[in-house]
């Protein structure tokens, strides 16, 4: 079990996404854009590492969530927030899998919050 092929694999499917916007990574420096430009956050939020096999050779686990924060500008209405919402579902369907260098995270839903305005921004 890899913490680092995890976050790749996640990393790497959003990029898969292609919502053609900005994408502040997680544990980095990032400046939004702005106020009238589109962009993205992500955050890994691992819940749990449980057993599912035991030995020098057995596997792990980990469970949690893939979080992706949309930032569109105020006023902008919601079709191109939805717009990016469903390039997320589209992409993260549940049973896809990703492979990063052997670890594999597989999806098991796809959920999202109400739009809101947080710090100037409805994500």
């Amino acid at each position: 079990m890899s913490e680092v092929k995890i976050n790749a694999a996640l990393v790497q499917g959003l990029a898969a996404a292609a919502l053609g916007l900005q994408i502040a990574p997680e544990g980095k420096n990032f400046t939004p854009p702005s106020t009238s430009t589109a962009w993205a956050a992500w955050f890994n939020l691992p819940a749990s590492t449980d057993v599912a096999s035991l030995g020098v050779g057995g596997n792990d686990e980990t469970t949690g969530i893939f979080q992706v924060d949309l930032n569109f500008p105020l006023n902008d209405g919601t079709a191109n927030i939805l717009g990016a919402v469903q390039k997320l579902r589209d992409y993260f369907v549940a049973g896809r899998r990703l492979v990063y260098q052997g670890q594999c995270v597989k999806v098991e839903r796809v959920t999202r919050n109400n739009l809101r305005p947080v710090d100037g921004w409805p994500p």
